[in-house]
């Protein structure tokens, strides 16, 4: 904003008002002004034409230009009466013949019309005498039909009656633009600030929300149908802050109860060991106990980390070109030996190429293995695919383990939850497997997705968007 800007929408309002009346008002009194001048200015040239056409006249008839300099008085009788009419009459070589009002002083010098020739806009002039007094003059050759001599005829017409009139006219323009600008300021101000009352109450009620009464949104129906997209807007707003304060309640809980565990296994086990004097051996045995739960927090604090990082796009993707079925058949032997612990056998179907970060990649589909792994019977396959669709590739991991809730669907990717509350405490699970594999989904531009088959089974869908020149 520009230093001299009124921060204050009304006054902001008010003095753009003001700026467009002054700005009409000129434009109208402009036109006006200019309208009266033409309109003075073409009858002055009316009655300046007839008088031309008179001395003219006058001119053809007179015997000689030494009778018009003998005896003058035929035209100043044409001229009595009109004390606004300046006449001066010429022979050819300059010499004064006759001038109807010497106190006006002396015209500057005019381009003379042809005899018998009306004269043209152009030869009509606005001048000032030396004298100071503005008129509007012409010049043009007069003929003495008996002699055959030329006249110079000047005709001028004092002007000071309009010039007047129309610098009056002015300033009045002048007075009712500043002045109507000013009005328009006063009733702007007003009334701009009289419409603007419902943003003062939307103002009030934004202020009673508070970090506990989020739900309690603006009142839509009190607000202009102009702001009622703004106030839909912050209402949204409002919605999104309210379900992220309550999943930071949710995470903060759910991070304090994950924590409490191992810390409570760590004390409660080195509190026994030094309640009395033990041998080697039961040392040993603790700190071996000690060093597990050491490394389900270190794979916690990892996990955090890298999702915290994810969130704020501090994760570096190195996308490549990778084969589909060599990426699964990598996974597939990682954890062949855990899924012949639980009986659980791997199949795999794959074809094509992707391009994604090899080591993300893995990351996501191992947690989705090792989950479906985890909640599928003895005896039981655990599919892994991948399929080329026109715009993405696709990789499922399906397994016919427990059917999830549809009231847990929408919190199954949240941090530190469990759609099983049963195993709430396991010590294999930190609730945080789903969520790094939707971070790293975010992170490719893709998206993960729950779905249950015909046959009962488990399905999660990773869509890894293709690049517009694949």
């Amino acid at each position: 904003m520009k230093p001299w800007a009124p921060r204050s929408l009304t006054v902001r309002l008010a003095v753009l008002f003001a700026l467009a009346t002054l700005l009409t008002f000129t434009l109208v009194g402009s036109y006006l002004y200019y309208s009266l001048a033409r309109q003075l200015e073409s009858h002055d040239d009316q009655e300046l034409l007839g008088k031309v056409a008179l001395m003219q006249h006058l001119v053809g008839k007179a015997g000689s230009v030494q009778a018009i300099r003998d005896d003058p008085h035929l035209f100043m009788d044409a001229a009595l009466g009109h004390n606004d009419l300046l006449l001066i009459l010429r022979s050819a070589d300059g010499a004064p013949l006759l001038d109807t009002q010497p106190a006006a002083g002396n015209l500057p010098a005019l381009p003379l019309s042809a005899i018998d020739q009306t004269p043209d806009q152009q030869s009509r002039k606005n001048l000032r005498t030396s004298a100071g007094m503005p008129v509007r003059a012409t010049a043009l050759w007069g003929k003495i039909d008996r002699s055959g001599e030329q006249v110079q005829i000047i005709v001028a017409h004092n002007v000071s009656d309009s010039v007047a009139m129309l610098d009056s006219y002015r300033s009045q323009i002048v007075g009712a633009a500043v002045c109507g600008a000013l009005l328009s300021a006063l009733l702007g101000y007003v009334l701009v600030r009289r419409g603007l009352r419902p943003t003062r109450l939307i103002a009030r009620q934004a202020h009673s929300i508070t970090a506990q009464r989020l739900d309690r949104g603006l009142d839509v129906a009190s607000a202009p149908y102009e702001l009622q997209q703004l106030v839909l807007a912050f209402n949204s707003m409002l919605d999104r802050l309210h379900d992220s304060f309550q999943r930071l309640s949710q995470f903060s809980a759910d991070l304090a109860h994950d924590l409490r565990t191992p810390i409570n296994n760590l004390m409660v086990q080195t509190q026994v060991a030094l309640a009395q004097p033990r041998n080697v051996e039961e040392y040993q045995g603790l700190l071996v106990s000690n060093v597990e739960e050491y490394e389900r927090l270190a794979r916690m604090l990892d996990n955090m980390l890298f999702l915290a990082r994810a969130d704020n796009a501090h994760v570096a993707v190195a996308r490549e070109q990778l084969d589909c079925h060599q990426e699964l058949q990598r996974i597939a032997d990682y954890f062949e030996g855990v899924a012949e612990d639980g009986g659980v056998r791997l199949s795999i179907a794959a074809s094509g190429n992707m391009l994604a970060d090899p080591m993300l990649l893995r990351r996501a589909i191992g947690n989705l293995v090792a989950n479906a792994i985890r909640y599928t019977a003895p005896g039981q396959v655990v599919r892994m695919e991948a399929s080329q669709q026109p715009h993405s590739t696709c990789i499922t991991i399906s397994n016919p383990g427990p059917q999830i809730a549809e009231a847990a669907i929408p919190r199954l990717f949240d941090r530190f939850y469990r759609a099983d509350p049963a195993r709430s405490d396991s010590a294999s699970s930190a609730g945080l497997g789903l969520a790094i594999v939707q971070s790293i989904m975010k992170l490719h531009g893709g998206q993960v997705e729950l779905s249950r088959s015909a046959d009962h089974m488990t399905v999660f869908t990773l869509n890894f968007p293709k690049p517009p020149d694949v």
